[in-house]
């Protein structure tokens, strides 16, 4: 775990949009970057950042995206975290360059979804991604793996998810999956949450089981 110290979260911003976007054209011509993404309103400064870079560069090849888990609500809801992602990349959608793998389907919920999703994944994101972007709560949470709760489903990509206080229908990816990835990049703002990570492992929180098995550094970026 390496941390990235910035004084507020313009500049920290600004420095992971860059390494976003250095990630995106170093990628061989005719491959495909992919990418795994946190939703909630923490992140979307850097997606609006890295949405204007891209909207003044040549280069076309699409890259792939995931949301790395979903309320199980329509995109129009203010809390869809692949309706945030169509919000923010908005400038550079026109050329068609973002390609949305959604975690949701027409089912009632997403306990009778995960399979028909977790085909999905493995079809159109079958390899390690190109970088996986994280938040945590002050649980010690990532995506919609909660305290107690499960982190797979059998050898599924995917698996439902319900959070602990609101009981609200989520799918999440796994953490296997999540950690099939050459980068990870956890953003966290605050005392609070780098205090809660710092003890994550001796507190066996689920943020601890990314930091325990992760087959990469993890980039932490962090502001008070």
């Amino acid at each position: 775990m390496k941390y990235h110290t910035f004084e507020n979260f313009a500049t920290l911003s600004e420095a992971l949009s860059q390494q976003w976007l250095d990630v995106i054209q170093t990628t061989p011509t005719g491959s495909s970057s992919s990418f795994a993404l946190a939703g909630g309103s923490t992140p979307a400064p850097v997606y609006q950042r890295l949405d204007q870079l891209l909207a003044d560069i040549d280069k076309h090849q699409p890259i792939k995206l995931v949301a790395t888990d979903e309320r199980w609500v329509p995109d129009q809801d203010t809390q869809s975290n692949e309706g945030l992602f169509r919000r923010c990349l908005s400038a550079s959608a026109t050329d068609k360059r973002w390609q949305l793998v959604s975690l949701k389907n027409a089912a009632n919920t997403p306990e009778v979804a995960t399979e028909a999703i977790n085909a999905r994944l493995n079809e159109q994101l079958p390899q390690a991604f190109s970088a996986v972007l994280l938040g945590m709560g002050a649980d010690g949470h990532i995506a919609s793996l909660f305290p107690g709760a499960p982190t797979q489903h059998d050898d599924l990509a995917c698996l439902a998810a319900v959070h602990p206080q609101t009981r609200q229908s989520r799918m999440s990816l796994s953490l296997p999956r999540l950690l099939n990835t050459k980068r990870i990049w956890l953003v966290i703002t605050g005392a609070e949450k780098r205090q809660v990570l710092d003890h994550a492992i001796e507190n066996n929180l689920p943020v601890a089981s990314l930091l325990r098995e992760a087959g990469c550094t993890i980039d932490v970026f962090w502001c008070p």
